[in-house]
């Protein structure tokens, strides 16, 4: 893979992670009460929040790890 390619997708890898996280955060967290109530409760609210989280965590640490492997 070219090194353009690598930037580009390090940057979309981490663009999506912290989008992903910003939306679980507001709509599962309740941060700054914009979403007060997200429309599902119990297991599947735990469900889709823990997903969101893991999609956020695994997104982020790929596109920085895209990152730091091409700056070498």
């Amino acid at each position: 893979m070219r090194l353009g390619q690598n930037v580009r997708n390090s940057r979309l890898l981490i663009s999506i992670g912290g989008l992903a996280l910003v939306i679980q955060s507001v709509v599962f967290q309740g941060t700054f009460g914009i979403v007060e109530n997200p429309g599902v409760s119990g297991v599947l609210r735990d469900v889709l929040s823990g997903g969101l989280l893991l999609v956020a965590t695994i997104f982020l640490f790929s596109g920085v790890y895209l990152r730091l492997r091409d700056s070498r």
